[in-house]
């Protein structure tokens, strides 16, 4: 891959509901992040209806976030985010580092020095719980005195070699403890068992939400729209900073990958979410489609 790819992503999420709606809040997560890699050239997001109000900002992890309300009766929303990304190579040495108990913090201690951006992603959360089930399996990858980004990155590999993508297997609400048991589940599911399994190691680590570049094979035709959101997880590594690594692919995440936003978990940076009036059921269709330019 090149040192920096630019990037054209269009992401279009549409709700059609079976009765009318009278009015939508909705809180949207759909500004690529600015980061030491990541510039963002260009974004625009449409909404139809016309939202009622509108407005931007940050929120408690740095994300950029919209909020907007629609006010018109309506049976259908749509939501379509246009952004130019331009994205760095950003690859440290993964064979290179400090053992990984170095990074571990005492239980109950605040040092002086301590990073919050740091601490915080070490502690869990609802949908990333600290587990036994979790420490076991992450052990094989992490003997006494490995560096930690070698250590990191064979986890990453293992749970691409010993879990099962499949879109059917899991929901949005599928707890950690449940994809160890079935070895099955999506990117979501891939990045929390992760998270789960450094957290419970004692190591920082945090849930990134964003995109992909799928490449397509010899001979076959790219269909517009038929990408999808992606999500994977960076660790913390003394001296080296956040490394990105993707469970689903097996592989450090790079160039290919266009950053939205992190948190905890899934539930801090969803896409979109909110609350409608009006008692409809709903049917969701997410297009998106990630070029390089």
């Amino acid at each position: 891959m090149p040192d920096a790819v630019t990037y054209r992503v269009v992401h279009e999420t549409r709700y059609t509901y079976a009765n009318t709606v009278t009015s939508a809040r909705q809180l949207a997560h759909l500004r690529p992040r600015t980061t030491q890699w990541q510039t963002v050239h260009a974004h625009h997001v449409e909404v139809d209806p016309a939202p009622s109000e509108q407005s931007e900002g940050r929120d408690y992890f740095g994300n950029g976030v919209m909020r907007f309300a629609v006010d018109t009766p309506h049976d259908e929303l749509t939501v379509r985010a246009e952004s130019i990304v331009e994205v760095k190579s950003h690859v440290p040495d993964t064979d290179a580092g400090p053992g990984w108990e170095s990074a571990l913090a005492a239980p109950g201690v605040w040092g002086t020095d301590s990073e919050l951006d740091v601490v915080q992603f070490r502690l869990a959360s609802p949908m990333v719980p600290v587990l036994p089930e979790s420490i076991e399996y992450a052990r094989e990858s992490f003997p006494a005195g490995r560096a930690l980004p070698a250590a990191m990155l064979d986890l990453t590999r293992r749970i691409h070699a010993e879990f099962v993508y499949d879109p059917k297997a899991t929901t949005v609400t599928t707890q950690v403890r449940e994809v160890l048991a079935h070895r099955r589940g999506v990117c979501q599911d891939f990045a929390h068992l992760m998270i789960s399994c450094l957290r419970s190691l004692g190591l920082a680590a945090r849930y990134v939400s964003g995109y992909i570049l799928n490449r397509v094979p010899p001979n076959k035709q790219r269909l517009a729209g038929a990408d999808a959101s992606h999500a994977w997880v960076e660790a913390h590594c003394p001296e080296v900073g956040w490394i990105a690594f993707d469970p689903t692919n097996g592989k450090v995440a790079d160039v290919e990958f266009i950053t939205l936003g992190w948190g905890r978990e899934f539930s801090d940076v969803t896409p979109l979410h909110g609350v409608v009036l009006g008692g409809a059921t709903q049917k969701l269709a997410v297009a998106v489609d990630v070029q390089p330019l």
